[in-house]
């Protein structure tokens, strides 16, 4: 069968959310452990995307994160790159780094399916571009709408990561989604 225009765009996005769903299975399943073991803790929920947003026309930003929360702490974190959509190859960097989470603002479970739950987390983290002074109190909202689970947030799938300032500055899912999120429920966790 023969796919045109479109249809090929979204098989093939179809095709990256598939093996990008994979490789977090395989992160969140740890070097030796068998697939079905979650990295979150003992009472702990983790978090894991790796997503493609955008703010505005020309800025974009690539996040990958991993990590655990329980109440209003959250550990883990993960990398970024801010650049400018419409140039290159390469894109134009902005800014590259690393962030680490801080602390939770909000959890709202979804459904869960297996050892994954949907729903909506929001934290503050810290964000630290090489040679740039950090940035704190960078608000991400990570939203996993779990389709196995029949489970929607209402909200787009993705990360919507606003930086604190004059002007704020917010990256929000790109339309259609390019990425990733997903819960993963620890041991002894219904949460």
């Amino acid at each position: 069968m023969r796919l045109k225009g479109s249809g090929r765009l979204i098989a093939l996005m179809l095709v990256a959310a598939v093996a990008l769903l994979a490789l977090v299975v395989a992160g969140a399943a740890g070097k030796g452990k068998p697939p079905h073991k979650p990295t979150a803790k003992n009472g702990l929920v983790g978090f894991h995307f790796l997503v493609l947003d955008q703010a505005g026309t020309a800025d974009r930003l690539i996040i990958q994160g991993d990590g655990n929360f329980n109440g209003n702490r959250a550990s883990g974190g993960g990398t970024f790159d801010h650049f400018l959509g419409g140039t290159g190859p390469p894109a134009t960097l902005v800014a590259t780094g690393t962030w680490r989470a801080t602390d939770v603002v909000s959890w709202t479970p979804g459904t869960s399916h297996g050892v994954y739950r949907g729903g909506a987390l929001m934290m503050h983290a810290t964000f630290t571009p090489n040679g740039k002074p950090q940035i704190k109190n960078v608000l991400i909202e990570v939203d996993c709408n779990l389709g196995p689970a029949g489970f929607s947030t209402g909200k787009p799938e993705g990360v919507v990561v606003t930086f604190p300032g004059a002007p704020q500055v917010v990256f929000t899912p790109t339309n259609p989604t390019t990425g990733v999120t997903v819960f993963t429920l620890g041991e002894g966790n219904s949460g």
